[in-house]
C-alpha cells in the first residue's frame, strides 16, 4: 500500500485553523489543529512557539516546560527575549524559582544583547529572586509546621516536599528532626536517604531505639551499608523460595520492611541461620502457620533463645512499619 497523500494545501488550512482558535482563545482546537499541521511536516519554531502557548493557557505546565526547552537549545545561537518570557512564565506557575534564576544568569552572559534586552533580563532576574525568596520563605514555615506535627503522615509529606526544596537553609531543623528519638524511625530513614542523595556534607546526629550515631549522610554507601540484609534475602529466597513462594515473600517482607526502620543502624550481629531462623517463624506466625520455635531451631541448627531475641525486634518493628 502506498504513502497517503494529504489534500493540497491541508497543512496551510490546518495552520489557519489553529492559529484562528488561538487568537480566540480555543485553546484544545488550536492545539488539535497545530499538532496535526506540525505532523504533515511543518517545523518552524513559530508552530512550536504556538502550541507551547496552548498548553501554558491549558495548564498542561510541564509539556510546556520540556517543549520550551527544547525550542530554547534549537535557539541556543541568538537570545529569544519573547521565549525566555514564555519559559521563565512556566517556571514561576511550576514553583521552579532556582532554575528560573539559573536560565536568566546564563542568558545575561550573551554579549550579544541590546541594552533594552539586557535591562528586560535583569527586570525578570530581579523578579524571579523575589518570588524565590517570598516561596522559600513560606514554604519553608509549613514544611516546619508539618515536621512538628504529631501525624505521621503530615511528617512524610514535609520530607516528600524537601525533595524538591534548597535543603542547606532548613539543615538545623532536619537535624533536630533526626536527634529527637520521639519521631517515627521510617520517617528518619526516609529524611536520611533524601539528605544523602543530597550530598549534605554536615554531620548529624541519629536517634533510634535507644541507639545513637553520628554520620555525614553524603559519606553513607547503602549497598555497602546493608550488604548484610542483601545476603540473608539471598540466602532466604534459597531456603524458602522453591519450597514455599508464599512464605518467602512474607519473610522477605518482614526483612525489608526491618532493615529500612532499623537504617543506618546494622542488625544483631547473629549467625545467617538464626536470622533465616527468625524470619521463618515470623512469617510462619503471619500467615497463621503452626510452627514451633523448637522445630525452626532444630531445622537450622541454631539456639532457641537468639531466635526468640530476634523475632522479638522484629516483631517491635513489624508493629510500627505500616505507616
Amino acid at each position: 500500500m502506498g504513502n497517503i497523500i494529504p489534500f493540497p494545501n491541508l497543512r496551510k488550512r490546518l495552520l489557519e485553523k489553529g492559529l484562528e482558535a488561538l487568537k480566540e482563545e480555543k485553546y484544545q482546537d488550536a492545539l488539535y489543529f497545530l499538532t496535526e499541521a506540525q505532523k504533515l511536516g511543518t517545523k518552524e519554531s513559530e508552530v512550536e512557539l504556538s502550541i507551547i502557548l496552548c498548553l501554558f493557557e491549558m495548564g498542561e505546565w510541564e509539556e510546556a516546560k520540556q517543549r520550551c526547552q527544547h525550542l530554547l537549545w534549537k535557539k541556543q545561537e541568538v537570545t529569544d527575549i519573547e521565549l525566555l518570557q514564555l519559559y521563565l512564565s512556566i517556571l514561576i506557575h511550576l514553583e521552579q524559582y532556582a532554575e528560573a534564576d539559573e536560565m536568566l544568569e546564563t542568558a545575561l552572559q550573551d554579549k550579544k544583547l541590546h541594552p533594552h534586552e539586557r535591562e528586560q533580563l535583569l527586570q525578570l532576574l530581579r523578579f524571579s529572586r523575589k518570588m524565590r525568596s517570598s516561596f522559600s520563605a513560606s514554604s519553608n514555615e509549613e514544611i516546619e509546621q508539618l515536621l512538628q506535627s504529631k501525624r505521621i503522615e503530615d511528617q512524610l509529606k514535609a520530607i516528600q516536599r524537601l525533595e524538591n526544596e534548597h535543603i542547606v537553609p532548613l539543615l538545623p531543623m532536619l537535624k533536630q528532626y533526626l536527634a529527637n528519638e520521639d519521631n517515627h524511625p521510617m520517617a528518619k530513614t526516609m529524611l536520611l536517604r533524601l539528605l544523602t542523595a543530597k550530598k549534605v556534607s554536615e554531620e548529624l546526629v541519629i536517634h533510634k531505639f535507644g541507639k545513637i550515631m553520628t554520620i555525614i549522610p553524603e559519606q553513607l554507601n547503602e549497598a555497602i551499608e546493608t550488604q548484610f540484609a542483601t545476603d540473608i534475602l539471598q540466602k532466604l529466597e534459597r531456603t524458602l523460595g522453591s519450597d514455599s513462594p508464599s512464605l518467602y515473600e512474607t519473610a522477605s517482607h518482614v526483612w525489608m520492611r526491618y532493615i529500612y526502620t532499623l537504617y543506618p543502624f546494622a542488625p544483631l550481629p547473629v549467625s545467617e541461620e538464626t536470622w533465616i531462623a527468625a524470619l521463618h517463624l515470623s512469617a510462619c506466625r503471619l500467615q497463621g502457620i503452626e510452627m514451633t520455635i523448637t522445630e525452626i531451631a532444630e531445622r537450622y541448627h541454631v539456639c532457641e533463645q537468639e531466635v526468640t531475641q530476634l523475632c522479638e525486634k522484629l516483631y517491635e518493628i513489624e508493629e510500627i512499619s505500616f505507616i
